[in-house]
Parts: C-alpha cells; sequence; structure tokens
C-alpha cells in the first residue's frame, strides 16, 4: 500500500514539474517569436501561457502581448491589453509609463487613449483585491 501512495505522489510531482517547464517553453517561444517580428505566432504563444495554470508574471505578459499587437497595426487590441494589464493585474501609472517591457510609442499611444480611465480601472484591480 505505501509503495502505491508513493508512486501516486511521485507521479503527481512529475506531472506538476512537467507543466511548469512546459509553461515556461511556451513563453520562451511566444518571446522569440515576437523578437523575430513573427507577432501573430508569438500572440498564440502569449495566450496559451496567460490560460496555463502555473502563468507568473502576467502584468508583464499583457504588455508583451499589447507590443504584438501595436506591432502588427491593431492599436484597439493593444490597448485592451494595456487596460488588462491594469485592471486584472495591477500595472500602475508609473510602472506603465517607466516600464522596459511596453514599447514607448505603445506606451504613449495607449496613455493618451485611456489616461482619464486610469484611476477607475487601478480602484478596479484594487475592488478584486478586497
Amino acid at each position: 500500500m505505501k509503495k502505491i501512495i508513493l508512486t501516486l505522489v511521485f507521479l503527481f510531482v512529475a506531472q506538476f514539474n512537467y507543466a511548469s517547464e512546459n509553461d515556461s517553453l511556451l513563453l520562451e517561444q511566444a518571446r522569440t517569436a515576437s523578437i523575430e517580428k513573427n507577432y501573430d505566432l508569438a500572440i498564440k504563444g502569449y495566450e496559451k501561457y496567460i490560460k496555463s495554470p502555473n502563468a507568473k508574471d502576467l502584468k508583464n505578459v499583457y504588455l508583451e502581448i499589447a507590443n504584438c499587437y501595436y506591432n502588427n497595426n491593431d492599436k484597439d487590441r493593444a490597448v485592451k491589453y494595456v487596460k488588462e494589464a491594469i485592471t486584472k493585474h495591477g500595472l500602475t501609472e508609473d510602472a506603465f509609463i517607466y516600464s522596459q517591457v511596453i514599447d514607448p510609442a505603445l506606451s504613449k499611444y495607449a496613455l493618451s487613449v485611456i489616461y482619464y480611465d486610469l484611476d477607475k480601472m487601478q480602484k478596479q484591480y484594487i475592488a478584486t483585491l478586497d
């Protein structure tokens, strides 16, 4: 009986470790595709990554997706992902302006679009913490 339990525990731990490595690989592939300016492929990879249960640092990942959409000339979707980084993951105005992740042109454009709603979006995020 102990051997069965130990085997099940081992399989569970191995499965968890494999899933974590797979998620990291997804993110790395998406980032590589973005660097190579294959934005459609990068977006698909980022989308898969954010849906994974082990996804981390989603604030920056949302900004990376926004960069891809912006560079793909889809400014509306780019702004949508910036808004999600603010409302879902607590991106602050300072982090937004001084972020090393977001494309500077996108930062200026998105800020001009959402400036008056920024405070409301940040309050929306804070409300989710309660």
